[in-house]
């Protein structure tokens, strides 16, 4: 088993399950959550994350601690040409392009009227239909085994719909999986501070957004849940609208669980 250094990881606050780089602002590790029959998800197996193609330099020796085996990546066609990908010229994995959202959201998206739990809440609901022919895929490739990173740029919305179906599948409580997504609140601030300065020409777009486009509440993704229950019954029920087979969730589980 892999031990992480002493300094990988960030025990500040409540979130030991962070780990720190210096141009990667927003990964964690989905091991230590609790599920409903008392188990809890596997330490050094999965991860969320943002940009992990400005990995480089000292970072990208941090990364290879991780061990990692699959990246995927949920960004679109059009962020990959103009952002790049994982440098798996540097660090060999098998990398794997599964876009949650088939365009980025526009202008008129972008109109929060409701709040940021419902705004967002909405766009994830969205997400489920986008990204319905990229699902199966992921979690097959998570059930494979090895450790895993998916991401997206900022590692909080396609990311967090990701990490939301992962973690329901395997038995984590709606209240946890809500937590885990509100954590990404406290990166987003590094986020911004760093796009600012290294992309001053378009920062104005960013904050001439609505405000709840950079939030994180627990209630927006306790409010995707509560759909998906609506209309599915369950997180493995939506599995099975999406004919995943039970095989992969029962892999999935095995490689997540301890």
């Amino acid at each position: 088993m892999t031990v992480l250094p002493q300094d990988l990881t960030d025990p500040s606050g409540a979130d030991d399950r962070r780990i720190t780089f210096e141009l990667v602002f927003n990964v964690r590790d989905l091991g230590g959550l609790p599920t409903r029959d008392g188990r809890t998800t596997r330490r050094r197996a999965l991860y969320r994350a943002d940009g992990v193609q400005r990995l480089a330099g000292a970072d990208l020796e941090k990364a290879r601690v991780l061990g990692l085996r699959t990246v995927i990546d949920l960004r679109t066609e059009g962020e990959i040409e103009r952002g790049g990908r994982f440098p798996v010229e540097h660090y060999e994995v098998d990398w794997h392009h599964l876009p949650m959202m088939r365009r980025m959201w526009s202008e008129d998206d972008l109109v929060a009227t409701d709040g940021a739990a419902a705004f967002l809440r909405d766009r994830y609901i969205d997400m489920l239909v986008d990204g319905e022919a990229a699902l199966p895929s992921i979690l097959e490739l998570v059930a494979r085994g090895g450790p895993t990173l998916f991401h997206c740029a900022a590692g909080k919305d396609r990311t967090g719909v990701v990490a939301a179906v992962l973690l329901g599948l395997v038995g984590v409580p709606h209240d946890e999986i809500a937590d885990d997504y509100h954590a990404t609140a406290a990166a987003m601030a590094a986020f911004v501070d760093w796009f600012t300065l290294a992309h001053p020409e378009v920062i104005d777009s960013m904050t001439s957004q609505p405000p709840e486009y950079l939030e994180a509440p627990r209630e927006a993704m306790l409010g995707l849940l509560e759909h998906i229950d609506a209309q599915h019954g369950s997180v493995e029920g939506f599995a099975r609208d999406l004919k995943v087979p039970a095989a992969t969730v029962e892999r999935l589980r095995v490689a997540l669980l301890d």
